[in-house]
């Protein structure tokens, strides 16, 4: 039976949050609020939510939340609710393992696109971009599938990575025509689109001189190249790399920008590199939520699950008892007749 009294918000926020999003994020009206609940009663912990409160008071509690801007922002969210968002040392040592395992992969990948193995390599990004192509995690006696390592969707990534390769080839052409005139000359490159960005790597390499007396970029200038030109064999084949994959990208690629000196491109970059980790920093807290919600429901579940365990032990008492006594019944009868 539902009751007036206040819901607790940390729990309005797990059970609604997926209802309150994008343009709903802005509803401020009651009747809205109450429609928009409504419309998914269905969901089993908005169910149990309306059920175990007064909906006016539900729909009342989602409107405080819903003008502090709790749904809209998973940053605001952190703040008003810490707990949804900690990480276990489990859930640390967990997402670090398939962190790793994704970083092995994306470098098989790589070196399948660099030898020519294209059809492996759309085989591994299919693979990885399937519903489900998370390891698994375990929770009790059960296996669950992670939510990590975290992923950009793969057009999002394309888009970001073929950006940045456009920004970087501009910036190694603009570089060639200050320092490297033969170069540009012997392959005729008489524009940026006219060499692709692991053509200019290669020519890095066998001209490090050039770079003896340039700021140091924190590691050595071939591992850079290298990370560099992977940039163009994820862009061109399609390679699917985590979120961290993907930031190590934009991090060298600024290092490029500053080693050719384009403080332009560099600005471009940065910016580029900012919009993206506050992608992925909601993307991150976007699942923290979700495994606190996983772990409330599997709570809830196991405490359901529990009672029904202690009805079916109560049914099959009663059930023998209710046998015992009528058969001293029968028997009474029996005596009775003999």
């Amino acid at each position: 039976m539902s009751n007036k009294t206040l819901p607790d918000e940390r729990v309005v926020y797990l059970a609604l949050k997926n209802v309150f999003k994008g343009p709903n994020a802005e509803v401020r009206q009651l009747k809205k609020i109450q429609k928009l609940i409504l419309m998914n009663q269905q969901q089993g912990d908005v169910a149990s939510l309306i059920r175990a409160h007064n909906i006016d008071t539900v729909c009342n509690t989602v409107r405080t939340l819903l003008i502090e801007q709790i749904f809209a922002s998973t940053l605001k969210a952190k703040i008003r609710f810490p707990e949804v968002f900690d990480v276990s040392p489990t859930q640390s040592a967990e997402r670090e393992a398939s962190e790793v395992e994704a970083a092995r992969n994306e470098a098989n990948a790589i070196e399948d696109a660099i030898q020519g193995n294209t059809r492996n390599v759309q085989n591994k990004a299919v693979t990885m971009d399937c519903a489900d192509p998370q390891p698994s995690i375990d929770r009790g006696s059960k296996t669950y599938p992670s939510l990590f390592p975290v992923y950009l969707p793969l057009r999002t990534q394309h888009y970001l990575l073929a950006k940045v390769q456009t920004l970087l080839e501009q910036a190694c052409f603009d570089f060639g025509q200050r320092h490297m005139e033969s170069v540009l000359q012997r392959h005729q490159w008489d524009c940026p689109e006219a060499a692709e960005l692991n053509l200019w790597a290669a020519e890095f390499v066998n001209s490090q001189k050039l770079f003896e007396k340039r700021k140091d970029v924190g590691q050595p200038l071939e591992k850079l190249l290298r990370s560099v030109a992977h940039i163009r064999h994820t862009a061109v084949h399609r390679i699917r790399v985590s979120a961290r994959g993907v930031e190590r990208f934009m991090l060298d690629a600024e290092s490029l920008a500053t080693l050719l000196d384009e403080p332009q491109r560099l600005r471009s970059l940065k910016e580029l590199r900012r919009e993206t980790q506050s992608t992925i920093e909601e993307l991150e807290r976007n699942k923290h939520v979700l495994g606190s919600k996983l772990d409330e429901n599997l709570k809830r579940i196991a405490a359901e699950r529990a009672e029904l365990d202690r009805l079916e032990k109560v049914a099959v008492r009663e059930m023998c008892e209710e046998d015992h006594q009528y058969q001293v019944y029968a028997g009474t009868n029996l005596e009775r007749a003999i």
